[in-house]
């Protein structure tokens, strides 16, 4: 790695969001695009994530009898794989637009299991301006193209329509700092620590966590969690982070690692 890629830097500037939608503009709308040319990984990821919901779907804790919701779903691969197996309905949630053209045509999606497709980014996503409701909303390989702020805002937003959020995360060493920066993506990858502090500041509760099981030694670890609304908590802000106003402006997060991944997509290779 380069001198330069060892500096610090900011991310959530002006272009944050738009630079990381030119990147996925780029991006091939198959499996293996969505992956980051790791399509074997498919059903591995699909077969962790059944197996973690799975006891509180069969305790009641989830209500698969309303609707998912697939945050960052590209072309619904995880919506097929795995939420799927559980809820009769979902809705996918994707910015991009060729991706959410290609879910349309996707058979599977089409015979009634996808409910809404919405095309706009978490970052504006707000269900309650959609009147939607859900038993489950899954974001998976998205949020760290979220600022801190936005994080922590979107957290709010969801837990007014949902009360479990579940999350599937790249996850930093946090060798290098609480975060690494991605500049070719516009995303960040966050530590366990930098997590704890986004989930109090959103004034979240973790009830089920969980490591990736079978993952390749090459990419970063990858952790699943569900959060509640902490009810005893306070929310505060996230304190060293993004926050964009309505110029696109930002303030800047704590400095992290620059990282360049050659493999690039959902599941990357370690710094």
């Amino acid at each position: 790695m380069s001198d330069q890629e060892h500096a610090t830097t900011v991310p959530g500037g002006p272009t944050w969001y738009s630079d990381a939608a030119d990147y996925w503009k780029n991006v091939e709308p198959t499996v293996d695009g969505m992956l980051g040319g790791f399509a074997n990984l498919d059903d591995r990821d699909a077969a962790d994530s059944i197996a973690f919901i799975d006891p509180l779907v069969r305790d009641g804790t989830i209500d698969v009898t309303a609707a998912a919701c697939d945050c960052g779903a590209g072309i619904g691969r995880v919506t097929k794989s795995f939420l799927s197996h559980h809820f009769t309905h979902v809705d996918l949630v994707e910015q991009d637009t060729h991706f959410i053209n290609t879910a349309k045509q996707d058979p599977v999606l089409n015979q009634g299991l996808v409910r809404h497709f919405i095309n706009v980014g978490l970052q504006n996503f707000d269900p309650q301006e959609h009147g939607l409701k859900y038993g489950l909303v899954w974001c998976q390989w998205v949020l760290g193209h979220l600022t801190d702020d936005d994080l922590v805002a979107f957290f709010q937003r969801v837990l007014t329509v949902c009360p479990i959020i579940g999350i599937k995360e790249n996850m930093a060493s946090g060798h290098a700092g609480d975060f690494e920066v991605d500049l070719q993506d516009s995303s960040v990858t966050r530590s366990e620590r930098a997590w704890r502090r986004i989930f109090k500041a959103a004034g979240v509760k973790v009830i089920k966590e969980k490591w990736q099981t079978g993952w390749p030694k090459a990419l970063y670890k990858v952790k699943m969690w569900l959060v509640v609304k902490d009810e005893s908590a306070e929310p505060e802000t996230a304190g060293a982070a993004v926050a964009v106003n309505g110029t696109g402006a930002a303030a800047p997060m704590e400095a992290g690692t620059v990282v360049g991944s050659p493999i690039k997509g959902k599941a990357k290779k370690a710094a």
